[in-house]
């Protein structure tokens, strides 16, 4: 996966099963959805101090 011009990379850690997530956002974005690709989790994400590892919440459904 190679990110695009005004993307990067946001890396984040399933509270659910543990397994690491990788989702392209654009640049200058600080929260966004995604889906564990292990259990199927959604989860609100959201910039870190880290630039690549962000911070990761279970959505309740």
């Amino acid at each position: 996966m190679t990110a695009i011009p005004g993307e990067r990379t946001a890396e984040w850690i399933c509270t659910r099963c543990g397994s690491t997530n990788r989702r392209l956002v654009p640049a200058g974005v600080t929260r966004a959805e995604d889906v564990c690709l292990q259990c199927h989790t959604r989860h609100l994400i959201e910039a870190d101090d880290r630039p690549v590892r962000w911070l990761s919440q279970a959505k309740s459904t």
